[in-house]
């Protein structure tokens, strides 16, 4: 009778854990690009290729090295993380600008699937050659058309992106991170 109890108590056990682990939300915002796994979480545009670097990382050993070819918008798409960014003040990336001109990144938000260009969060980063941290607080995430503040509750979609690049531009990305 006691083998039975206790063979009760684990089989709940396993249940109970399988229930907690499977029930886990997506993982937090946190990009730094240590691991070949974390090429298959990511989206990019046409004319862009990626791999891991151990040039000009600043989280641990690697960076996302980014070779961005003429077209219209060669970039990144994040998607696979949790979505409630309402805990949080600030989002925060290093990118490294290998090029001896400034580069105009442009970064987009989105806060449902496929905005429209007015119901998004779009805006120009200018990129220094060199390293550049980007600090960008989240009170500042307002559409483009209609001034809507985005819904940290719901963000869906970070992408970072050249517009139209005249010729193959390289920068590495790292450590893209919420505080």
């Amino acid at each position: 009778m006691f083998i039975i109890k206790q063979t009760r108590v684990f089989i709940l056990l396993i249940l109970a854990l399988s229930l907690i682990t499977g029930c886990q939300r997506k993982p937090a915002f946190h990009y730094d690009f240590e691991t070949e796994k974390i090429l298959d979480t990511l989206s990019w545009k046409c004319k862009t290729i990626f791999s891991l670097s151990y040039k000009h990382a600043t989280s641990g050993q690697k960076s996302l090295e980014m070779n961005l070819y003429p077209s219209p918008y060669p970039g990144i798409a994040l998607s696979n993380f949790n979505s409630d960014w309402s805990r949080h003040d600030t989002l925060k990336f290093d990118i490294y600008n290998q090029e001896d001109i400034s580069l105009r990144l442009a970064i987009r938000i989105d806060d449902a699937k496929n905005p429209s260009y007015g119901d998004r969060y779009n805006h120009p980063i200018i990129l220094s050659p060199g390293m550049n941290h980007i600090s960008i607080p989240l009170s500042s995430l307002h559409t483009s058309g209609t001034d809507r503040m985005i819904n940290l509750a719901n963000v869906q979609q970070v992408i970072l992106f050249l517009v139209q690049p005249e010729r193959k531009q390289t920068i590495y990305l790292d450590n893209i991170r919420l505080e």
